[in-house]
């Protein structure tokens, strides 16, 4: 029983080819790509891939499932997703973004969730990438509200709603395929009622993350400011700060002084961090594409 990947996309090259390449590599069956802005210039170049099936997302995609292009993107991320889901027969389904690695220490995707012969769903803990001087990368993992206290001070604001991270603590999920009255969401399903449909949820200690690279580099992160002030559900507390920023005298330095404190933790951070096993290390070419 294999899996299939699915994500509505509206990323650069690189971080396109990194995710095709990680789960075909990790086993899957097939990646679907819905391309968010049917003229995306990567559209020809996916489509031409073997294992790989591209959705231009077109107004008239989008009227036959009932939306149009102009409803948020949230709607049509779970739309574009549910779509995916009823067109599978078989085997699991994993929603990811495309800044989303999904990762089974020591095994490939497929040969880990060959194991898993009982749950109809999985959510799969977050792991954030964090910026350091060192070869390796690293990456934050949820800790307590009260580490994030102890090691955040009087920052600690920012990072404490989502348990020492910035992204979304939800984590992402697979799905097993052949539940007619499932609605895929984000990070989770809902049955027929709108309740959400429980299954396995998976952390850290289980040897499985969803490696989050949602600040990659500076540039990245200040290409989404605009998003991120409003964005319904975005830290409360990051938003002020950032609000603050564009109105200082300054909003350059400001903006790149939160990047740093948000997705840059100093020594001292993480070395407080990996005492409680809050870091994940992997080689610096973890995730690359493989050629030849």
């Amino acid at each position: 029983m294999g899996f299939i990947v699915a994500a509505i996309v509206n990323e650069p090259s690189a971080v396109l080819e990194r995710f095709v390449s990680w789960y075909l590599r990790q086993g899957a069956d097939r990646v679907a790509l819905y391309f968010d802005d049917p003229a995306h210039p990567d559209i020809a170049r996916f489509a031409a891939l073997p294992c790989v099936t591209v959705t231009p997302c077109t107004a008239e995609f989008w009227a036959s499932l009932g939306l149009s292009a102009e409803v948020r993107f949230t709607l049509r991320q779970n739309a574009a997703l549910t779509h995916a889901y009823r067109a599978q027969t078989e085997g699991w389904l994993l929603n990811v973004d495309a800044d989303e690695l999904m990762y089974a220490a020591g095994k490939t995707l497929a040969a880990w969730l060959a194991t898993q012969t009982e749950p109809q769903s999985l959510r799969i803990a977050s792991a954030e990438q964090i910026h350091t001087a060192g070869p390796q990368q690293l990456f934050r993992l949820q800790i307590a509200k009260a580490e994030v206290n102890e090691i955040y001070g009087a920052e600690s604001d920012l990072f404490r709603r989502r348990y020492g991270l910035i992204g979304h603590a939800d984590g992402k999920s697979f799905h097993r395929a052949g539940r007619s009255d499932l609605r895929l969401r984000q990070h989770w399903a809902e049955d027929a009622s709108g309740a959400e449909v429980i299954g396995t949820r998976l952390f850290a200690r289980d040897g499985v993350h969803l490696l989050h690279y949602m600040a990659p580099n500076y540039a990245a992160w200040r290409n989404k400011l605009d998003w991120r002030l409003n964005a319904h559900g975005f830290p409360a507390p990051i938003k002020e700060r950032l609000r603050a920023c564009q109105a200082s005298a300054d909003p350059e330095a400001g903006f790149r002084a939160l990047f740093d404190l948000l997705h840059a933790p100093d020594p001292k951070q993480i070395a407080a961090l990996e005492a409680i096993g809050g870091i994940l290390r992997l080689p610096a070419d973890f995730g690359a594409p493989q050629t030849g």
